[in-house]
């Protein structure tokens, strides 16, 4: 499984505003475009998924910009990567009827290698719910003791 692009710079962007915000006063695009040498046109597309899904405040104006909606300590990075690219699935057959023309495999009930994907995608979304905006921009170190019972 490969993490778009929009996803990984989702993360960062977030972790970034984490550390920017002060008092949560909002940050601007341009700065956290600036800081994270990433396009302010993409971070614009970015950051509207993440308002439409509540991950984050938009506040207009001179001093306006952007706060995180919730503690950095409650946002995962599955839920920023739903937010991005939706539900997080290691192959088609999947994602929910309507998301993948693969979703509505005919050989669901006979694959034989089905329930291995449904067993990855059940331990990737582990993983990645329990890393949180808070636990990277502290440095937590990913493979220490919560997921070492993750076997990936």
């Amino acid at each position: 499984m490969k993490l778009s692009t929009k996803a990984r710079y989702g993360v960062r962007a977030l972790c970034a505003l984490a550390l920017m915000s002060e008092d949560g006063k909002p940050v601007s695009l341009a700065r956290l475009s600036e800081r994270e040498n990433i396009s302010k046109n993409y971070l614009n597309l970015i950051f509207h998924k993440l308002r439409k899904s509540g991950l984050v405040e938009a506040e207009r104006g001179l001093n306006g910009g952007f706060r995180l909606a919730k503690s950095p300590a409650e946002i995962t990075v599955a839920s920023v990567i739903r937010a991005l690219d939706g539900p997080i699935a290691p192959v088609g057959c999947l994602l929910p009827p309507g998301k993948s023309t693969a979703s509505r495999c005919r050989r669901k009930s006979e694959c034989l290698s089905r329930p291995a994907w449904v067993r990855l995608q059940h331990q990737i979304e582990l993983a990645l719910d329990s890393i949180t905006i808070y636990s990277l921009i502290k440095g937590e170190d990913p493979t220490s003791p919560g997921l070492d019972g993750f076997g990936i």
